[in-house]
């Protein structure tokens, strides 16, 4: 990397000290220009493995997906392997930060599979939206916004890497940067683009039909999560007292849930009772 580059990186960081991803990456800039010879094993202990989710992990954890791969493992004792960037003696999480989390809730504390990858620190960041955007538990579409944002904020790559990365049209990406330039030095105090874009351009007057169903989608996915977590899989191993449960949770209102849920059912049960 050259002198250039290194400088616009520690430019972002000091732009303002509490934009965490710009201060995060120029530290790992500055370690990569050290070149220094590693052993780079297959497998690493649970706490040779760096985790910085505020630079790599463009998405919020799900409770499910980390009982449904702690279930794999312990099962088959590994899952595929997590990617990490080597930066010195050190092994940066880039991708499998779900992963990551469920060996440690299992116990497994080395023999960990990782595989390397082999680029900068600023390809290793756009690396870590292409490969959440590419597995079974896809980014949601605020979440593939707010990545978006936090790569127009640390002003590191092109419009069309940003939308490629993230998985937004180049037009939105435009958008941010204008946002960003509107809002100023007041924009790291928006890590949500959502919230960034009211600031600049006030709050919308009306709701799309599109954006209503983005928000219900996020919202049932956040109660889902809170329930796999408060509860695990203990719900769905007993469907008679879950729906007892509901029951009494819901009162009145469960026949109105009961006329929601029959649009979850699998095609074959469409026209059986309910």
């Amino acid at each position: 990397m050259d002198g250039n580059s290194t400088a616009a990186i520690s430019e972002a960081a000091t732009k303002d000290s509490s934009f965490e991803p710009a201060r995060l990456l120029a530290e790992l800039v500055s370690a990569t220009e050290v070149e220094q010879q590693c052993v780079r094993p297959a497998e690493l202990a649970l706490d040779e493995i760096t985790l910085m989710p505020e630079l790599f992990q463009p998405r919020e954890i799900s409770e499910k997906h980390i009982a449904d791969l702690a279930r794999t493992i312990q099962n088959f004792g590994k899952v595929e392997p997590v990617t990490v960037l080597p930066v010195g003696p050190r092994a940066v999480l880039v991708d499998g930060h779900h992963r990551i989390e469920a060996y440690r809730r299992v116990g497994t504390v080395a023999g960990i599979p990782v595989q390397y990858f082999q680029g900068t620190p600023q390809e290793a960041v756009l690396e870590a939206g292409r490969a959440n955007s590419q597995v079974k538990l896809p980014m949601a579409s605020r979440e593939r916004q707010d990545y978006a944002w936090r790569l127009v904020q640390l002003d590191q790559h092109s419009k069309a890497e940003i939308a490629k990365a993230a998985g937004v049209s180049v037009a939105q990406v435009g958008n941010m940067r204008a946002v960003g330039k509107r809002l100023g030095q007041d924009a790291f105090n928006y890590p949500s683009w959502w919230r960034a874009r009211e600031a600049a351009e006030g709050p919308a007057e009306e709701m799309s039909e599109g954006d209503r169903q983005q928000w219900k989608e996020e919202l049932a996915q956040r109660f889902a999560d809170r329930l796999a977590k408060e509860f695990s899989t203990s719900m769905a191993k007993h469907p008679e007292v879950a729906a007892m449960a509901l029951a009494t949770y819901f009162g009145r209102k469960l026949p109105e849930v009961v006329a929601e849920l029959r649009d979850f059912l699998p095609e074959d049960d469409e026209q059986s009772e309910f």
